[in-house]
């Protein structure tokens, strides 16, 4: 997959956001323009870490959006009955993105 820094998206419109949450606290961000799909990797090329989708908006506020979700995938799918080794697709919801764009 692509990987784009915050700076390249300074005051670009996406045509899709995707925010992965891995916990409450920790997540990263997935863009689409046309058919391609970018990880949000900081300087060094590593995948950004945000404490959270708020934070994450906050940090790109000048990358707008039409359509943006959250994700999340339960590692503790086992405990509610679900199948072991069972693939289960995530949650996922839409997430009002706000931009300063």
């Amino acid at each position: 997959m692509e990987t784009i820094s915050p700076k390249k998206l300074h005051k670009r419109k996406a045509d899709e956001v995707e925010i992965f949450s891995a916990c409450l606290s920790v997540c990263t961000v997935k863009v689409r323009f046309a058919d391609t799909w970018y990880w949000v990797t900081d300087d060094s090329g590593k995948i950004m870490r945000f404490n959270g989708p708020e934070h994450a908006n906050n940090q790109l506020q000048t990358l707008s959006t039409d359509s943006a979700h959250l994700l999340h995938h339960s590692a503790h799918a086992e405990m509610v009955g679900q199948p072991e080794g069972e693939v289960i697709p995530p949650l996922r919801v839409r997430f009002h993105w706000r931009s300063q764009a």
